[in-house]
């Protein structure tokens, strides 16, 4: 999972259809994109997301800034929840919007611990999901990660915040 930056470009109104072109052309001259969906330009470090939003700025374009998961392939999407926690690009990349998600992990506290259960309930509240290295990982609403760790502790399991 790669941590990445975005800058949303909210292009103005009556501009001729190269504008943006002119734009992108430009922020590719001056940083590295990782990826772009739209108007919504993928880089690896706030300073890249910086200097994008200073190149703009001449244009009068107004932007926002967020901080994204990379998911790879191995995570399954929940195919109706994923789209209003994240995007998945052009080229295919999966994004996960890190101000509205988060990634938690769920494993056994013991003996008697009753994980598989405690995962069929966690799975209904999430976005995506991964079993990676025999770990556990669900992506889930922000808002919804007190409820995650009651249902991991309901069935004597751990839940971890890891992002």
């Amino acid at each position: 999972m790669k941590i990445v930056h975005s800058v949303e470009l909210h292009l103005p109104e009556g501009k001729l259809p190269g504008f943006y072109a002119q734009i992108v052309k430009g922020i590719a001259n001056i940083v590295t994109l990782l990826d772009r969906d739209k108007t919504v330009l993928f880089v690896s470090s706030e300073a890249e997301a910086e200097a994008i939003e200073a190149f703009v700025r001449h244009y009068r374009v107004e932007t926002d800034r967020g901080l994204w998961a990379g998911l790879d392939q191995q995570w399954l999407l929940d195919e109706r929840k994923f789209g209003d926690y994240g995007i998945q690009s052009r080229s295919g990349s999966r994004y996960l919007d890190l101000g509205l998600s988060a990634i938690m992990e769920i494993a056994a506290a013991g003996e008697s611990s009753e994980l598989g259960q405690a995962l069929e309930q966690c799975e209904e509240h999430s976005v995506a999901r991964q079993n990676k290295d025999g770990r556990q990982l669900l992506a889930v609403d922000r808002e919804q990660t007190e409820l995650i760790a009651g249902i991991a502790r309901a069935y004597r399991c751990q839940a971890e915040l890891l992002l």
